[in-house]
């Protein structure tokens, strides 16, 4: 399937992962929407992506900011869900059910919500992928959380291949991918939790933005697939 002329809606398109499926596919001539919740964010954004591309704010937890932003758009036909959310990590024994909730309620609500509200706009033999993360793929301790939140994405994009059909729903699963988020880090910090994972992944690497664009790209251009999960992980899932 050509991607050109086709209307794609990114939420969470401002940054990271999002930001480079945004450049990816406005490169191939597709009409870009990117939504975020910070203006600043998304002009930054709109002034690294060559091609034709137009941002919105939306909190994609805010079922009424969802609903507007909508009426804006129009008709799309396909979504991107890239948000990213308030992260449950630690320890069981130490990781609060209100964490626990606060993630689920950015995410994995912020998905269902999200979709719920593009369904009157998205054309039916369009398709939706969502970005899930490697935690559900593995188990490695300290990420029940993070496992929780992203293991349900991935059950109720399954179960959506079905029930929504002929729209297509797929998941990507990233492993550690080098973005914006870690930079939070010391950087000596950073530098030694990359080379580590890179080492043990069979790949020899961590992963990157556009490792995952592609992905977002194929699951979107392939009209016969639907219900799949693709994991850009490096290999953690067989390392861990």
């Amino acid at each position: 399937m050509s991607l050109a002329q086709q209307r794609i809606l990114i939420v969470g398109g401002s940054n990271g992962m999002g930001l480079a499926a945004a450049q990816r596919l406005a490169r191939i001539g597709a009409d870009v929407l990117i939504a975020g919740r910070s203006q600043s964010r998304l002009d930054a954004a709109l002034a690294r992506i060559e091609g034709r591309a137009a941002g919105y704010v939306v909190d994609f937890t805010d079922a009424a900011s969802l609903a507007a932003l909508f009426e804006r758009v129009g008709r799309i036909d396909h979504l991107v869900l890239a948000a990213s959310s308030n992260a449950a990590w630690g320890p069981f024994s130490a990781t609060s059910a209100e964490a626990l909730r606060r993630a689920l309620e950015s995410k994995l609500i912020g998905y269902w919500q999200t979709l719920q509200a593009a369904l009157p706009h998205i054309c039916r033999d369009g398709s939706v992928v969502m970005l899930a993360g490697a935690a559900s793929r593995t188990a490695l301790p300290g990420t029940a959380g993070l496992a929780a939140v992203n293991g349900g994405i991935t059950q109720m994009a399954r179960t959506l291949a079905k029930e929504l059909a002929p729209l297509r729903i797929n998941v990507v699963s990233p492993g550690l991918v080098d973005t914006p988020a870690y930079d939070r880090l010391p950087a000596e910090a950073k530098a030694a939790m990359f080379d580590g994972a890179a080492k043990s992944l069979p790949v020899g690497r961590t992963g990157t933005a556009d490792d995952i664009a592609q992905a977002i790209e194929f699951l979107i251009a392939n009209g016969f697939t639907t219900g799949a999960l693709i994991d850009v992980d490096g290999g953690a899932r067989m390392a861990a």
